[in-house]
């Protein structure tokens, strides 16, 4: 009798053409667990470590770069703002740079590079318009009677403000708007750090399709 069933089930495994149909075999349930397991530990628990890492360094390289931004341009317009309204001295020699317009020189060039480095293009042009103004009202601040300005000319953005062009126009032809213009030009650098906490970092994992390509490298 189980002669006969067990024919009867092998001859039901055999397709027309006599081409025996063979069923793979159960795998015990530990091996597969133990597949699914070397599978997670290999492939995609370090995909979620580096991405975790990433966002962890991604957050600080923003916080980092904001606060660079909110300190070098307020202690910029500070500068300009106090020799604006201090009592005519002595003017420096001419083509010469204060100190204050060499710190801010300097510390432009560092935001600019690292913006380009992390975020690209459209933070730089952000940037570009904020520097372009301090620059501008330092040059103003700083120049002698003849006129000569001691920071060098800023970088010409394509992010354009009304409200900037205005009230630099005003602050030029020798109107009391420095504070208006710093309030202006602080509330474009904080609508800039706005951008950049919620823009990509270059060279960190921290989006869904980073993911993917952290578990297809290829």
């Amino acid at each position: 009798m189980d002669v006969a069933a067990t024919g009867a089930r092998s001859k039901a495994l055999e397709d027309e053409g006599g081409v025996r149909l063979f069923r793979l075999p159960r795998l015990p349930t530990p091996i597969v667990v133990a597949v699914l397991g070397l599978v997670l530990g290999s492939w995609f628990i370090p995909a979620f470590t580096r991405q975790w890492d990433d966002r962890q360094k991604a957050g600080e390289l923003k916080a980092v770069i904001v606060s660079e931004i909110a300190s070098t341009t307020g202690r910029a317009l500070l500068e300009a703002h106090q020799s604006a309204v201090a009592a005519p001295g002595a003017p420096p020699p001419q083509g010469s740079i204060p100190p204050a317009g060499k710190e801010w020189s300097v510390a432009n060039l560092e935001i600019r590079a690292k913006l380009q480095a992390y975020f690209g293009p459209r933070a730089v042009d952000h940037w570009a318009l904020v520097s372009q103004y301090v620059s501008s009202t330092m040059s103003v601040a700083y120049r002698d009677p003849t006129g000569a300005a001691f920071v060098p000319n800023p970088w010409v953005s394509r992010t354009r403000s009304r409200r900037l062009e205005d009230l630099f126009s005003r602050y030029l032809r020798g109107q009391d708007v420095f504070e208006s213009l710093e309030l202006a030009i602080l509330s474009e650098a904080e609508n800039l750090s706005n951008r950049l906490l919620a823009m990509h970092v270059g060279g960190y994992s921290t989006t869904s399709r980073d993911f993917v390509g952290d578990l297809l490298p290829l």
